[in-house]
């Protein structure tokens, strides 16, 4: 007759759990490669004041070059705006790419950056790095010392575009430039903020770009993109013996 084995049952249970692969989905924002700015591709470009900025994009061999150093008090930049809704989950892990490179910069005081990266998982904790010529660094949450000057790193922004990743996976982010950490800390939650223009209540949230009255920039970006990840499940069969 034939019976399942319970040793085969436990196995394939044990794979089932054990052995389930997680599969990495790329959401492509924006390619300079392809050509035209960010908006003719799946970014959305805002500024404040909304018709009166003098802020400027211009495309130029493959890079968008967005500067906001005419006027020291607009914003302008790029927010995510995929044709599908993209969920970044902390749980799980994501990462945001993206190829930047700072043309010049000027921060009035020193908790403050003409080229910001916000990223913000589904529950609207995530980290906002400042970009000076020379540094990143992280803003600081909670409601304290929101806004203010946190963790540091050395790094030379203008030297060409460079590919950064920004992973953020449970508590903690992550900067790499290749397979050198350049930046790591605890995520924060910016949520104490009050504006009229507050995108810290946004969940799934990117942005690049000039977000300050206190700074301004020359930016040139080549590439965004988010990875997500998704957990496939592995269906196995019991093992089936003769006896």
């Amino acid at each position: 007759m034939r019976a399942f084995s319970a040793l085969g049952a436990f196995v394939s249970a044990f794979l089932l759990v054990a052995f389930a692969p997680l599969f990495r989905t790329t959401t492509v924002l924006y390619d300079g490669a392809v050509g035209g700015l960010p908006t003719t591709q799946s970014m959305t470009y805002l500024t404040y004041p909304p018709f009166s900025s003098a802020a400027t994009q211009t495309f130029v061999n493959g890079a968008t070059i967005l500067d906001t150093t005419t006027q020291q008090s607009d914003l302008a930049g790029y927010f995510a705006h995929p044709p599908s809704p993209i969920k970044l989950d902390r749980a799980a892990g994501f990462s945001v790419r993206f190829s930047v490179q700072v043309l010049t910069e000027n921060h009035a005081n020193n908790n403050r950056a003409g080229c910001s990266v916000i990223v913000l998982s589904n529950d609207k904790k995530g980290i906002e790095l400042g970009f000076w010529q020379n540094h990143i660094w992280a803003q600081e949450g909670g409601s304290t010392n929101l806004f203010t000057h946190a963790e540091d790193a050395t790094f030379d922004t203008t030297v060409g575009l460079t590919m950064y990743d920004l992973m953020i996976v449970g508590d903690t982010y992550t900067v790499t430039v290749g397979t050198t950490t350049v930046l790591t800390g605890p995520v924060r939650d910016y949520t104490a903020f009050v504006g009229a223009f507050n995108p810290y209540s946004t969940p799934d949230l990117v942005f690049i770009g000039d977000d300050t009255t206190s700074a301004m920039a020359s930016i040139k970006l080549a590439y965004a993109a988010v990875m997500t990840n998704e957990l496939a499940l592995a269906l196995f069969l019991p093992v089936i013996v003769k006896e």
